[in-house]
């Protein structure tokens, strides 16, 4: 009977042609797959070396081995290790906001979520409770500390913890635990100026030997200078 003819819808049970595909997408897809999980590798080993060594103790070298790649591979993707290392900050901020954020989530006493929010404070300045980061969001090297990347990223997390708390007080001033007539802007200040002292590098040394420090100091920003407990 000869050829289908131009057009002729095929037979039941005849397989098409193969029409070759150009440029081989799927191969690409196959690359790019490979290099996300290649740079996958290289955060995950940066982020466990950072958490165990500190970000001034480890080597771009010590990063490649851990990943199991080549230097060249890291600095084609990444650049360098200052690079990294904010990864590895905004990792930590975000952890720690989402804590905060479970702690404050509960339907409970004002007093009793801050009571909860300065304990975790505490067990994370005291490295009872360490973060996944290795607390990289208020311990760093003082070029990590001078690097504008993560003042941006200390200052977001100011922020964020600030509107936390702020949230909180609002439930606590409809609960009549707080003064209904504290500004939100001295509120914004007085939680601001906390922050401060927990971000203050030269302060870690003081929380990790003394953790009733940071006890008294959230009884302070809870209670004031009368130290009523109710």
């Amino acid at each position: 009977m000869g050829n289908a003819k131009r057009g002729q819808q095929p037979r039941r049970g005849e397989k098409l042609p193969t029409v070759p595909t150009q440029g081989k997408p799927e191969a690409m897809d196959g690359f790019a797959r490979r290099k996300e999980q290649s740079k996958e590798d290289i955060r995950k080993a940066a982020l466990e070396l950072f958490s165990q060594f500190g970000v001034d103790k480890v080597s771009m070298a010590d990063i490649a081995r851990k990943a199991g790649v080549a230097q060249a591979t890291i600095y084609n993707n990444f650049g360098n290790k200052e690079t990294l290392a904010r990864e590895f900050a905004t990792a930590a901020v975000d952890e720690l906001v989402h804590r905060v954020q479970v702690i404050l989530a509960p339907k409970k006493l004002y007093r009793d979520k801050m009571a909860a929010f300065i304990q975790f404070l505490s067990e994370v300045l005291t490295h009872d409770r360490p973060l996944p980061a290795d607390n990289a969001l208020f311990t760093s090297s003082v070029d990590l500390q001078n690097d504008p990347e993560i003042r941006k990223i200390r200052d977001a997390a100011h922020g964020k913890m600030t509107k936390l708390l702020l949230g909180l007080v609002k439930e606590g001033k409809q609960q009549g635990q707080v003064a209904p007539d504290i500004s939100e802007a001295a509120l914004g200040i007085h939680f601001g100026m906390f922050m401060d002292v927990f971000t203050n590098p030269g302060l870690q040394h003081q929380f990790h030997h003394d953790p009733a420090l940071v006890r008294d100091l959230g009884r302070l920003m809870i209670n004031g200078l009368g130290g009523q407990n109710s």
